[in-house]
Formats: C-alpha cells, sequence, structure tokens
C-alpha cells in the first residue's frame, strides 16, 4: 500500500508534468510569484488518487474521503483550470468541511449541544486547507511538509491513538507526497496546484478533529504544521498592519523572502521548514504527559523564537 501510494504519488506528478499545458493548467509567473518560467500544475491528483484509494481498502468512512474529493476536484476546476472568486470557493469549502463534521459527529454519537461548534471547527478546517494553498509557493516545501506532518501523524496515532487504520492512512499520505517530491525539488518540473495543495490541508485538519479525544490531543497535532501556521499567521499580521488586502497574492511570507529577497536556494529553504516541523512535532509528542499548560508554554517559545527570527528577515530586506 506504501508503494502504491509512492508511485501514484509520483505517476500523478509526472503526468501533470507532460499534459499540464496541453489542458491549459500552467502556472504563468508574475511579479508576485517565486519561479521563473511556466510551469504545469496539477500534480498533486497522484496524491488524491492515493488518498481515495487506500481510504476504500481501509473501509474508511465516507465522511472521511467524499468531501475531501470533492474540494479537490473543485480546486482543480475552480483554481488550476479557471478561477472561482473567493466567496465561492469558500461556500464550497466551508460546505464540505459541515458536511464531514456533521457525520463524524453523528458516528461518535456525541450529545447535541457539540453541533453548535460545527460553525467554529469548520473555520479550522477551511483556514488550515487555505493556508496549506497559501504556503506553497517554493519547491519542495508543501512536499516535504505533507512527508513529515502525516508521519508525524501516523507515529502518534500508533503510539497513542486506538485505530490503526489511520495510522496507515498517513503513512500512505506521507509516502504519495514523497513520489510527488520526486519531481518537485531541488527544481521543480510540475507544482501540486490547488488540487493538491488544498486536499493536504483539508485533510489534515480533519484527521486533527477525528482523531482528538481531548484538546490536549488537538493542541499536540495541530503543532504537527507548525511552521505554516507561525508563518502565515504572522504575515497575515504584518500585511494587516501595512493595509494589505488578504485576499491578493503575495510574496510577503518568511519562505519567500529567504528565497525572493535573500537569494537562498529554493530546497535548502523548503528542507529548513520540514526539519523545524519534525522538530517542534516530535517534542511537543515527547511534553504530551505533562498536560495542556506545558505544551501550551512550549508552543509560546515557539512562536516568539519564529517571530524574533521574522522581524530579523524583515528588517534586512526590502519586500518589492
Amino acid at each position: 500500500m506504501y508503494l502504491y501510494s509512492f508511485l501514484m504519488g509520483g505517476l500523478g506528478a509526472f503526468l501533470a508534468m507532460k499534459f499540464g499545458g496541453r489542458i491549459g493548467i500552467n502556472d504563468i509567473p508574475n511579479h508576485r510569484s517565486s519561479h521563473e518560467k511556466s510551469i504545469p500544475r496539477g500534480g498533486g491528483v497522484g496524491i488524491l488518487i492515493a488518498y481515495i484509494s487506500v481510504s476504500l481498502v481501509l473501509s474508511n468512512p465516507v465522511s472521511i474521503w467524499l468531501p475531501a474529493l470533492v474540494i479537490a476536484l473543485v480546486s482543480l476546476w475552480g483554481g488550476d483550470k479557471h478561477r472561482l472568486s473567493v466567496k465561492e470557493r469558500l461556500v464550497i469549502q466551508f460546505g464540505c468541511s459541515m458536511v464531514f463534521l456533521v457525520f463524524l459527529l453523528y458516528s461518535k454519537q456525541v450529545a447535541f449541544s457539540n453541533y453548535l461548534l460545527i460553525v467554529f471547527i469548520s473555520v479550522f478546517i477551511v483556514g488550515t486547507s487555505n493556508f496549506y494553498n497559501f504556503m506553497d509557493g517554493i519547491d519542495g516545501i508543501a512536499g516535504i511538509t505533507g512527508v513529515v506532518g502525516f508521519s508525524l501523524f501516523s507515529f502518534y496515532n500508533y503510539t497513542f491513538g486506538t485505530d490503526d487504520g489511520y495510522s496507515i492512512l498517513c503513512l500512505a499520505m506521507a509516502f504519495s507526497c514523497l513520489g510527488f517530491l520526486c519531481f518537485n525539488i531541488p527544481r521543480a518540473k510540475v507544482f501540486l496546484g490547488d488540487i493538491g495543495s488544498i486536499l493536504l490541508g483539508f485533510v489534515f485538519a480533519c484527521l486533527v478533529i477525528t482523531l482528538s479525544e481531548n484538546l490536549v490531543d488537538f493542541m499536540v497535532m495541530t503543532g504537527f504544521l507548525a511552521p505554516f501556521y507561525f508563518d502565515e499567521l504572522l504575515t497575515m499580521a504584518v500585511r494587516i498592519k501595512d493595509g494589505d488586502s488578504l485576499v491578493i497574492a503575495h510574496r510577503k511570507h518568511i519562505y519567500q523572502l529567504l528565497v525572493n529577497e535573500m537569494g537562498i536556494s529554493h530546497w535548502k529553504v523548503s528542507l529548513a521548514y520540514g526539519f523545524v516541523q519534525a522538530v517542534i512535532g516530535l517534542s511537543i509528542i515527547m511534553i504530551k504527559p505533562m498536560g495542556f499548560k506545558f505544551i501550551l508554554f512550549a508552543y509560546l517559545i515557539y512562536s516568539l523564537i519564529f517571530a524574533w527570527f521574522s522581524i530579523i528577515i524583515r528588517k534586512r530586506v526590502i519586500v518589492k
């Protein structure tokens, strides 16, 4: 199953690389881009196929894979091929999130009062989906983050969880991302596209909710994507301070400044993000037995370090 996922991840990237231009899903560079030539998008289709296939083999509930399938296909059509408006995308994303949550809560037979949390949890799912998409801006970063993040999921669920099927699913996702990376690093021949990045963020958030038995679980697993959350939230704060629109493309993320303004190679920055992600994720898992307060304190320290690093980088470069 892991070999199959690896091959699907690579095959999807290969097919998008060969035929993406013919079907009009090329990424045309502009002044906000971190690449200089037209490169096909849609390479995440193989990751989607692997996710759906493994979910079916494991007999996972339809609610865990059908909303992901819908949101990925809509992202391909409305993000990679055409351009749906922000409002249209958000309506679809929130709709898929709520469908997933209603069926999940029903399957767990929770009290009716818990259904009141659906709106708030949907914001987390949709936010994570778009954060992952926004952070997919240089070669390798989204794929490496997928490998590390889903591997951490698998390890955590195998250690503390009760359903080994999700451990298998997460590791299969990691292998599919690894297969995609064969065509995306050190120099990208194909991009994930919205079909891949939105999918990975959506699946990540849904797994956090599915596997969380309590607030501590939620806090721990959210940390598996910590560098993306830190970079995106800090960048949003900077853009709000500068009076920028949050829906217009930009290159003010820290990873973009490191690559575009400081001239560091894409693969080096991507590997650095993956290394930091692994360190944070493993350290949070280790301190889980200490409880919520220690986890929160650790996140505070990590966020302050990232903010300090962000300030240093922003002072050294001139954002165009």
